[in-house]
């Protein structure tokens, strides 16, 4: 029995489909139970809005004209 470069061919095909079906199959499963479910969109997007947002700061120029440093306030401390 001798092996055709179709069949090879076609048995590296069905290999690979079956490889990569079961990768597709374990990603889905991890994002269901939680895993990191972002794959897809742009780096850093999120659904659902931004939690981390940093807080914004009021900035006062100094004495010297050339620096900012932040206001104290009790609303930002």
């Amino acid at each position: 029995m001798l092996l055709s470069v179709n069949k090879i061919l076609m048995l590296i095909a069905i290999l690979a489909a079956v490889w990569y079906g079961f990768k597709l199959i374990g990603r889905l499963d991890k994002a269901r139970k939680g895993g990191k479910p972002r794959r897809f969109g742009f780096p850093g997007m999120r659904r659902g809005g931004a939690k981390d947002e940093p807080e914004i700061v009021d900035l006062v120029r100094d004495a010297d004209g050339k620096t900012f440093t932040a206001r104290k306030t009790d609303e930002h401390s």
